[in-house]
């Protein structure tokens, strides 16, 4: 664990109060080589911790040539609905199964990890899983040549709307500032459960999209990560989970300027297209490897990637193009409104409508869905509406049509059905903006019902009360 008082070295001044027994084992100041075990979203489950056990020793397989370099990281949200996720429960369900990797582990906490049900805010159940484990959520390390860097979330009650949105607080951005300013001479490795707006990876539009919780602080100022990526060329990987995706799509693995950003895929049965995935690190001071590790094909490495740290030139993924899903979605669809398209994709990217609504504002009609992207981080940043097979058509306050570029004149949006003469109407939101709220805040909403009911029954028993005394008089 780096502590604080060298130029080299910054740590989160809060952790200095902690015992980072965890961090301080993961910690190694040899020079390699190193096989660092990357785990995405496991959501243990009692009826699938065969798949676990074996995808372990999977990966212990896979880590041995590195000796003491073998390490895990875990990128939070961590146990299933029958665990009861962020219970203590949960969290000590986690130690033991992560212990058996008999090698040092580090952690960061996915949103899920901050749900458990015995904990009435949020800081309780931050502070329950920091006794659990041993380490500060949020940790710079040093691994040989590189500075590992974990970022966690510390918000799920208290998250304006979703509950799942990604949330790293002012007091991590700033130290993660500090530690960069600090390391402009080494690579860095970035962990955290959710990415980076602006990074390229593969979303989900209809879960993660629509409810604003695809990127890190989704709604509130997610650009500030990725400006952080631009201004360090040396902050060369960014792992992240969150979306539940294999590792066989062409953006899974996307590059912004000499970093590469990896989506890292599940061992359980919680994915979304049939792929069980972890993701290997292998480094030493020269460059580094990315495998993906296949658990469905007992545990076979497929390399995806590898680069000299010292290249400035951007890295090129080499997965095998015939094990790369089909997906006409790649790029322009997920994070990107460009880049890299094949024939097929540029045949389906003319298949979408899109419409300017502002200076950086751009409305896409696909999948059935009106999706609005930020033009500036090429990001879809949430849904307007699900048409439902209506047509869209923009107009200014006049009711006229649009004649601005940038569509600055746009203050409506109008969603028609043929069939029916009824037009729907959408005017910008308070930010401005197009997309719409479609999750409040579970907890909120949960915890109000829980007090009305509360009171209504409350209200009952004192009737009945004084219907008895009545009767009694």
């Amino acid at each position: 664990m780096l502590r604080a008082g060298s130029a080299r070295r910054v740590s989160a001044s809060s952790a200095s109060s902690r015992t980072d027994g965890r961090l301080n084992k993961f910690a190694s100041s040899h020079e390699g080589p190193y096989s660092v075990s990357v785990l995405g979203d496991l959501h243990l489950e009692p009826g699938q911790m065969h798949l676990f056990h074996e995808a372990q020793q999977q990966l212990a397989a896979a880590m041995s040539q590195a000796g003491s370099g073998a390490r895990v990281v875990q990128l939070g949200d961590l146990g299933g609905y029958k665990y009861k996720p962020g219970s203590r429960a949960c969290f000590q369900t986690a130690v033991e199964y992560l212990d058996g990797f008999q090698a040092p582990v580090a952690l960061i906490l996915g949103n899920h990890d901050l749900e458990g049900d015995e904990f009435e805010e949020d800081v309780e159940n931050l502070a329950a899983w920091h006794e659990a484990f041993q380490q500060h959520h949020y940790w710079a390390s040093e691994l040989g040549p590189v500075l590992a860097v974990g970022l966690s979330t510390v918000r799920f009650r208290s998250n304006q709307h979703s509950v799942h949105e990604v949330y790293i607080d002012d007091e991590q951005f700033s130290w993660f500032e500090q530690v960069l300013a600090a390391n402009k001479d080494r690579p860095i490795v970035v962990f955290t459960h959710a990415p980076p707006m602006g990074c390229g990876l593969k979303v989900v539009e209809n879960v993660h999209v629509k409810n604003r919780c695809a990127f890190l602080n989704h709604s509130d100022r997610p650009q500030r990560f990725i400006r952080l990526v631009e201004a360090n060329p040396n902050i060369k990987l960014w792992f992240s989970g969150h979306f539940h995706l294999s590792q066989n799509y062409l953006d899974s693995i996307s590059v912004v300027g000499s970093c590469a950003f990896v989506q890292t895929g599940v061992i359980g049965e919680c994915n979304r297209d049939g792929n069980r995935q972890s993701r290997l690190l292998r480094f030493d001071a020269q460059g580094y490897q990315l495998f993906t590790v296949d658990h469905n094909s007992a545990g076979n490495l497929r390399l995806d990637l590898q680069q000299p740290w010292a290249s400035a030139s951007p890295p090129v993924p080499v997965t095998p193009q015939h094990e790369v899903i089909p997906d006409p979605n790649a790029g322009w669809l997920s994070s990107r409104l460009e880049c890299g398209l094949t024939d097929s994709m540029e045949e389906e990217l003319g298949k979408v409508q899109w419409h300017a609504a502002g200076p950086n504002v751009m409305l896409a009609v696909q999948d059935d869905m009106l999706v609005e992207y930020d033009v500036e981080m090429r990001a879809p940043v949430g849904i307007v509406a699900f048409l439902e097979g209506r047509r869209v058509s923009l107009v200014t306050a006049a009711g006229t049509q649009p004649v601005a570029d940038d569509g600055s004149d746009v203050a409506a949006v109008l969603l028609t059905d043929s069939a029916n003469p009824e037009v729907t109407r959408l005017e910008r939101n308070e930010a401005g903006s197009f997309y719409r709220i479609f999750q409040a805040n579970k907890w909120v909403a949960r915890k109000k019902k829980e007090r009305e009911e509360a009171a209504a029954a409350a209200a009952a028993a004192q009737a009945q009360q004084l219907v008895g005394s009545s009767s009694t008089s």
